[in-house]
């Protein structure tokens, strides 16, 4: 029985270092993620006639002081409907680079694997500790 134990406590151990290991870089990168999103600033862009070179949509806006800014939107259509209202976010220190999907989401994922593996981590720890006096 103590053979059991110890190859369990083992098992336990490295489940609880790998937990704590991977699972806090994952979780400050989210975080740092979320912050880094959280300086955008949400507009409403419209999508305006394209030069000839363009090859994906062109949107302009106005950022929060009232200058107006074009972008190009890549992964839209050069054919979009010209007049388009889309939604924009932007940062106030580089306007003219903008995104369309919300910047709430950035690092979600990492978050939530992050926590995961520290959950993971800490029961880990705690059933380790519970080993060492069941033997």
């Amino acid at each position: 029985m103590p053979d059991r134990l110890a190859a369990l406590a083992t098992v336990v151990e490295l489940f609880g270092w790998s937990g704590f290991a991977v699972g806090t870089p994952l979780l400050l990168l989210g975080l740092a993620m979320r912050a880094r999103g959280a300086h955008q600033r949400e507009t409403v862009a419209v999508v305006i006639e394209p030069p000839a070179w363009a090859r994906c949509a062109v949107v302009r806006y106005r950022d929060h002081e009232g200058e107006l800014h074009e972008a190009e939107l890549h992964g839209w259509d050069v054919s979009t409907p010209v007049e388009t209202d889309v939604p924009l976010w932007f940062h106030p220190d580089r306007p003219w680079r903008a995104r369309t999907d919300d910047p709430t989401d950035d690092g979600r994922a990492l978050r939530a694997s992050g926590l995961v593996l520290l959950v993971v981590g800490a029961v880990c720890a705690v059933a380790s500790v519970a080993l060492l006096f069941a033997g």
